[in-house]
C-alpha cells in the first residue's frame, strides 16, 4: 500500500503541472485567436519507439528490473499551426532481447503538441519544435514461469500470461519536427521524447497489486499525413 500512496501523490502533482500546460496553451491561443485557424490539419500519423522503465514489486523475480520494450502505434491527428492534438489509440510494445523477463505493453495516450515558435514566425518553416503534455493508459502484461500458481496454464510451450497491471500516467516532453512543403496535404517527420508519471495502477491478480511502473521515458520517430486547410 506503500508503493501505492507514493504513486498516488507523485501522480497528483504531474496531473497538476500537466494541467497548467494544457491551461498555459490554450489561454495563449486565446490571446492569438485572429491567427489561430482550428482544424487546419487532419489526418493519422505512425510511430516507432521504445519505452524504458523499471518495475517495483513484491515478486522478486520483476523488483527493480529495468525494462525495454520496442513498437510503435497508429493515430489521429488534428489542430492548427498553434495547438495539434494526437489520439494514439493502438500501440504495441514488446520486450527487447535484453530484458531477462517477458514484459509486453499495449498503449493508448492522448497527447497535445504546443508549437511557440509560431507566433514569432511570419512565413512557413520546415522546421519546428514542440512541447507536449498529456496522459497514457498502459497496460502492462507478465509472462513466464516464475510464478507457482494453479491459475497459471504452464503446460503450454510458449512462456504463459502470469498477470497485467492497469497504470495511467501524466507525460511532458519536447519533440521536433520538419514539415516537407507541399499544397493542399502535409507531411510532417517528428522526433519527440517524453516522460511519465503515474498516476494510478491497478492490477487484474493479487498476486500483481504491489507491482508499479516508475521512471516512465519513451521515445518516438514517425510520421503524419493528412489533409491541410
Amino acid at each position: 500500500m506503500i508503493v501505492k500512496s507514493r504513486i498516488k501523490e507523485k501522480g497528483i502533482n504531474a496531473l497538476m503541472i500537466v494541467l497548467l500546460l494544457l491551461g498555459t496553451g490554450i489561454y495563449s491561443c486565446s490571446v492569438q485567436a485572429q491567427s489561430f485557424a482550428p482544424f487546419k490539419y487532419m489526418g493519422f500519423e505512425g510511430t516507432f519507439g521504445v519505452r524504458s522503465f523499471g518495475i517495483n514489486s513484491d515478486i522478486p523475480q520483476i523488483d527493480q528490473m529495468s525494462t525495454l520494450v520496442e513498437g510503435g502505434s497508429v493515430g489521429f491527428t488534428f489542430g492548427s499551426d498553434f495547438l495539434r492534438a494526437k489520439l494514439r489509440a493502438g500501440g504495441f510494445y514488446y520486450s527487447a532481447a535484453s530484458v531477462p523477463r517477458t514484459v509486453d505493453l499495449f498503449e493508448s495516450e492522448t497527447l497535445l503538441n504546443f508549437y511557440p515558435l509560431q507566433y514569432f514566425r511570419k512565413s512557413e518553416n520546415s522546421f519546428d519544435i514542440y512541447l507536449l503534455a498529456g496522459v497514457s493508459m498502459d497496460n502492462v502484461k507478465f509472462y513466464g514461469h516464475y510464478m507457482s500458481d494453479e491459475k497459471v496454464n504452464y503446460s503450454t510451450s510458449s512462456e504463459p500470461f502470469l498477470g497485467r497491471i492497469t497504470q495511467f500516467n501524466t507525460a511532458i516532453g519536447l519533440g521536433f519536427e520538419y514539415q516537407l512543403p507541399l499544397q493542399g496535404d502535409f507531411l510532417h517527420f517528428f522526433a519527440e521524447a517524453k516522460y511519465g508519471v503515474p498516476v494510478s495502477s491497478d492490477a487484474n491478480r493479487v498476486a500483481f497489486e504491489n507491482t508499479s511502473i516508475e521512471r516512465f521515458t519513451s521515445v518516438n520517430v514517425g510520421v503524419s499525413f493528412g489533409m491541410k486547410q
